[in-house]
């Protein structure tokens, strides 16, 4: 085998066997009377939205990389269904759109055939995390598998039946194989070409 060849199996072999980051933003709220998350206990919802300014969403997964400064997002209500004790919750279908100037036109989309909400107040820390996600947008590559999201909420704060949450979130997913090999093989490629030259 080539040492060119056997560098791009090695690459598939480590790239194919992790996930890698899609997106990710730290907690762009200060203080808990600017939430992201709103949890309205009277009709068991949890909604989210971010339309101030100092969200960045870092989007090293996405074609080019890079960050997208002062980026929004909307969660619509997603319904909760609670498994323990009012700590463990099941989560309803839903959606996360994150955009820049228009909320009809995202340049991520992240659907979820269902998920998990854990209560802060009884367990001291807070998450959401999808089921079944799919990303989707002009710049999310091909070929991803085994895609996950999760909002990590904190900085709780509750007024009658309404808690609301400042929030840090992470994305990542996994490159299938065929995609890995496709990579493999300009890798490949690339270095033949660095040799000849």
């Amino acid at each position: 085998m080539t040492k060119s060849l056997f560098t791009a199996f090695a690459i598939l072999s480590v790239a194919s066997a992790h996930a890698f980051t899609v997106a990710t933003f730290a907690d762009p709220s200060t203080v808990a009377e600017s939430p992201l998350f709103t949890w309205d206990r009277t009709n068991n919802t949890l909604s989210g939205v971010w339309t101030a300014s100092g969200l960045t969403l870092e989007t090293p997964g996405l074609t080019g990389g890079g960050s997208v400064s002062n980026a929004h997002f909307v969660m619509d209500p997603v319904q909760l269904t609670p498994v323990i004790n009012g700590q463990y919750y099941l989560m309803s279908r839903g959606s996360v759109r994150f955009f820049t100037n228009d909320i009809n036109n995202p340049f991520l989309t992240i659907t979820f055939a269902g998920g998990s909400f854990l209560n802060p107040s009884n367990a001291g820390a807070s998450s959401t995390v999808g089921n079944s996600v799919a990303f989707a947008g002009p710049n999310v590559g091909a070929g991803w598998s085994q895609e996950t999201f999760s909002f990590s909420l904190t900085n709780a704060m509750t007024v009658g039946n309404i808690t609301t949450f400042t929030s840090s979130f992470t994305s990542s997913a996994v490159p299938e194989p065929a995609s890995m090999v496709i990579l493999a093989t300009g890798v490949a490629a690339l270095i033949a070409r660095r040799r000849k030259a």
